[in-house]
This record gives C-alpha cells, structure tokens and sequence, in this order.
C-alpha cells in the first residue's frame, strides 16, 4: 500500500507523521496491566433514570463560571446549544441499552416526566429536582450531566488549523438521599501523534484523522461508560 502524503500550508498534520512512528509506539508500548473490573453498588442499583446532559452555561450567554450542583464547584464553561446536548444525550442512551445491567428508563420518559411536575426549565436546584423525577418514576437512581465546553473543529480530516475539543461529565445520583454514587469525566482536545506520542489510543480510534467535536464526544462517552459500575 502507498501513502501520498501532501503538504497543507497553515494546517496542522495528523497521519503525516504517524506511519513513520506507529511501529515504534507499538514497539515501545507499556505491558497490559491487569484490570479491575469496577464493583457494584451498596445497596443494590437496579434501575436508573437516564436524564442526560445538560450545558452548563446555555446558549447565548457568555463563557462564564458556573455552579455544578453534583459537585459543588464553580467550573468554567463555554455556551454550548441544548441541540447538542440532546445529540449526546441520545448517543448516551443507546450506550446504556447495549451496555445492559440495569433497567434503563429512558429521557423521553424523564423530560415527559419533570413536565408532568412542573419543571418546564431549568431549576437553581437540580438535585432535587432529579429527585423528584426519579422518585415519579420509582428509579433508585438518575444519571445525568453537564457539557462545560463543545469546540468544534476548523479544517478537514486530514489537516486543520484548530482540532475540536470537548468537556463534559456524568453522575449517577441514588434517588433515595441524593447521594452521588460514581461519576465520570471526559476532558480532551485532540492532538496529532507528533504532540502526543503517548495518546496512542486516541490516534487508533480516529483512525488517523482529526475527528469532530461529536466524534471525540463519541469516544468519551465510551471511555465513561466502561466505567460504570456493574450490578452485583
């Protein structure tokens, strides 16, 4: 197989590098640790209201830092659409179902739900209103989330002047006392194989390219997800 390789003035380069070194990094890759598989939880968790991802800071408002309730923090967040929030929410779903292991009540159900009780926006008091939610839907547990940054790549596939970058996290909440019970978080902008050699994994899954501000939102969720504890 033959690779022409073409040189993109002002562009960043992405697989222009990589088939020179890809033999080294597989060479020169770390022994496989043994892993962990993540433990259950105590009590029991067998269903869980997926509510999804929500911006942090809405659309049309400056960056700014906010209040993330799971967390108690302030964090520093770009506006970002609920569109996209709802794209990632669905793709989060999908996820659940294949994955399996608890009774996933779907967001559809969540959002017809917290209608249903009044809350037709967002609330300065999330937490209890995820409560609500779930108790409604007699879960033991809601998941949910907030999108702090949604950059979308500038240039092609194969060269670009600014790769995209994504931030977000997830929170399994027990509905019984709002006890945050696992949490995931996926922060990355994505750098060519020559920036950083040792994120080889990301360089695999892209398959050479720059990948979208979706795509490597994909890939997070993905990441996010293998962690979720399983049931006992």
């Amino acid at each position: 197989m033959t690779f022409v390789f073409r040189k993109m003035k002002g562009k960043r380069p992405s697989a222009l590098v990589a088939a020179c070194i890809t033999a080294l990094c597989l060479s020169c890759a770390p022994p496989q640790r043994e892993v962990t598989e993540p433990k259950g939880f105590s009590p029991k968790i067998e269903s869980i209201v997926v509510i999804g991802f929500r911006p942090l800071v809405p659309a049309g408002q400056n960056p700014a830092m906010a209040f993330n309730p799971f967390s108690g923090a302030l964090h520093y967040a770009d506006p970002v659409p609920q569109e996209l929030a709802d794209k990632l929410t669905a793709s989060l779903f999908s996820r659940l179902k294949t994955k399996g292991g608890y009774q996933f009540i779907s967001p559809g159900e969540a959002g017809a739900e917290a209608a249903s009780l009044g809350f037709f926006h967002a609330t300065t008091n999330d937490l209890e209103m995820y409560q609500k939610i779930g108790q409604s839907l007699s879960a033991d547990a809601v998941m949910a989330g907030y999108i702090y940054r949604w950059r979308e790549r500038k240039g092609a596939e194969y060269g670009v002047d600014v790769p995209a970058s994504v931030a977000f996290d997830l929170y399994l909440m027990r509905v019984a006392d709002k006890t945050v019970l696992w949490r995931g978080r996926f922060d990355k902008t994505q750098q060519s194989l020559a920036e950083n050699v040792l994120d080889f994994h990301t360089f695999l899954k892209a398959r050479g390219r720059w990948m979208s501000a979706h795509e490597l939102a994909e890939l997070g969720l993905d990441s996010i997800i293998e962690n979720l504890p399983k049931t006992d």
